[in-house]
């Protein structure tokens, strides 16, 4: 099976292409099925690489069901259904297919640099880049992989890539990343500024929320992998005995939302942490862009791990984050547990405990490596 796969990856190279790419255009390519973690942050960058490069064309190929996210920011998205909503469709086949379609979208645009935002490489991508060797491939490649997972395999797939750029987390030691050819270590990626945020006035009239009573914001991730609809009714319950006003966020790329009949408020919107301001605290699933977010934004915050994640490792990056100001974490759900957290938050808070997250956020910095190849 592995010389097939092998096989099929090289003859990539031997189709005769007369093909060239042009000058100052880039293809992101962020590999979503469940989560909006992939996408948010390949669009932060590509924000701020046209920040940078405002004559830059810039182009999108994403398996997440986020198109529309995509094209609200200014930028034409192409789509390939991720291999998980395909019932009956081998890896094989699904990885056939989305060679044909990255290769299309190359040949369309003509990029002369690929940027991808993934866990690992898939087969069809090793197979494209194979083919189209006179484009330059960057990989944006988050850490803090569970310990399940082979780092020995990922570490040879760096090779492929001509640049790798690892978003850092908050409270990670700075060492934690070994220093190797090619491969930049960039702060957190944050898609979110405070001048993005509303003023707390604004954001409370816009959720219709008493300004005067506590308010706190809710967001267990969009449901695609595990259910939440419990943990999130009970949580919310759990709140409003203790006099908070409960607004729900739910994720616009959720596959079976199921309304939140508990919540004072509901919002689906992108991104929701443009209501931060309106906030006393949140309960969030901790995966990467809300972690960050919380931490870069300044909002007190109480983590909820989702452990049915296949490669990331939540439950660590909730602990690393805890040490950054007023933060929680709830390992395992119960409503005892949430009280005990929301009781040594509001110490917290009331200590005026301070935040340490730096102010430098890595969008900027990932920009320049993909635009120069160095930071």
């Amino acid at each position: 099976m592995r010389i097939l796969r092998w096989a099929w990856i090289g003859s990539g190279a031997l189709l005769p292409v007369l093909w060239r790419p042009a000058r100052d255009t880039y293809l992101f390519l962020p590999i979503n099925g469940a989560g909006l973690g992939h996408v948010s942050r390949a669009l932060a960058v590509a924000k701020e690489l046209r920040r940078q490069k405002p004559e830059a064309r810039i182009a999108f190929l994403t398996t997440s069901i986020a198109v529309h996210l995509v094209y609200r920011e200014g930028f034409v998205c192409h789509h390939v259904p991720p291999a998980a909503l395909l019932d009956g469709v081998g890896a094989g086949s699904w990885n056939r297919h989305f060679y044909s379609c990255v290769a299309e979208a190359i040949t369309l645009h003509r990029p002369r640099t690929l940027i991808f935002d993934g866990s690992a490489p898939y087969i069809g991508l090793q197979r494209v880049m194979r083919r189209f060797r006179a484009v330059r491939y960057v990989w944006i490649k988050r850490g803090l992989y569970k310990a399940a997972v082979d780092q020995g395999r990922l570490d040879d797939q760096l090779r492929w890539f001509q640049n790798v750029i690892v978003p850092s987390e908050f409270g990670e030691p700075s060492q934690a990343v070994a220093a190797r050819p090619r491969v930049s270590l960039v702060p957190p990626i944050v898609g979110m500024g405070f001048d993005d945020l509303l003023s707390p006035l604004d954001a409370c009239a816009r959720l219709r929320l008493d300004p005067a009573r506590p308010r706190v914001y809710v967001q267990l991730g969009a449901g695609n992998i595990n259910g939440i609809a419990d943990v999130q009714a009970r949580a919310v319950r759990t709140l409003q005995k203790r006099g908070y006003q409960v607004v729900v966020g739910q994720s616009p790329i959720s596959l079976r939302a199921t309304p939140c009949d508990e919540a004072d408020r509901e919002i689906v919107d992108y991104p929701n942490s443009r209501y931060f301001a309106a906030f006393d605290f949140a309960v969030l699933a901790a995966g990467y862009n809300s972690v960050c977010e919380a931490v870069a934004l300044k909002l007190p915050a109480i983590f909820l791990p989702n452990h049915a994640t296949q490669a990331d490792d939540q439950t660590l990056r909730a602990s690393m984050a805890s040490r950054m100001g007023p933060f929680e974490v709830v390992p395992e759900f119960s409503e005892a547990a949430l009280l005990e957290a929301i009781h040594k938050l509001q110490q917290r808070i009331e200590a005026g405990e301070v935040f340490s997250s730096p102010d430098a956020n890595g969008a900027a910095l990932a920009a320049t490596v993909v635009i120069n190849g160095r930071s």
